[in-house]
């Protein structure tokens, strides 16, 4: 970039940030006209919604990096050869690699999948609707070969969405136990 192009860059944003500022000076005093003419009553009502907003808002993004813990259930001795390894992990950074759906699945109560297959990294993404006052939505991750018990990847009451990731090529399938509307997908990151 030339001197002169700069010099021009620095003008314009200049500009556009000398704007921002006549722009937001304009809406704030709107603003405060229209605030100091709430009602006592009123200015409390909107201070509580706006602090109720920004709670779920913080619980919502809580909710995003409280991944669930799943205690890693162990297949029986003898199976143990015949079973994939399946490991819970945190979100892989594979630069380059996308997620992409492998099967989806909604319903409401219980459910048992068919089997799917998955790469290295792979994923289950869940959203979940309970119907009553502790619902549960539990999803249990089967081996496809031994009908074996793997793991655990979703058991909550919440309403919402959030994801479990798994390390571990192999076939599998899922069983939803709740009595909620539910929603699931497996993605492999390829």
């Amino acid at each position: 970039m030339t001197t002169t192009n700069q010099g021009a860059a620095d003008a314009a944003l200049r500009t556009t940030l000398v704007n921002a500022q006549e722009i937001f000076a304009v809406q704030r005093t709107r603003f405060e006209r229209w605030w100091a003419k709430q009602a006592p009553r009123m200015k409390l009502a909107l201070a509580l919604a706006g602090l109720f907003a920004a709670a779920s808002f913080l619980d919502l993004a809580a909710a995003g990096f409280g991944r669930i813990t799943a205690t890693h259930l162990a297949p029986a001795a003898s199976a143990a050869a015949a079973v994939p390894a399946l490991t819970l992990e945190a979100a892989p950074n594979d630069v380059g690699k996308t997620w992409t759906v492998t099967k989806v699945w909604q319903g409401s109560g219980s459910h048992e999948t068919e089997a799917f297959t998955v790469g290295a990294h792979w994923r289950v993404d869940w959203l979940f609707s309970p119907s009553q006052a502790g619902a549960v939505l539990q999803v249990y991750v089967f081996s496809a070969d031994g009908r074996t018990l793997l793991n655990l990847a979703a058991n909550t009451q919440r309403t919402g969405a959030d994801t479990s990731f798994w390390m571990g090529p192999g076939t599998y399938f899922l069983k939803i136990n709740t009595t909620g509307d539910w929603k699931l997908d497996v993605q492999d990151l390829h």
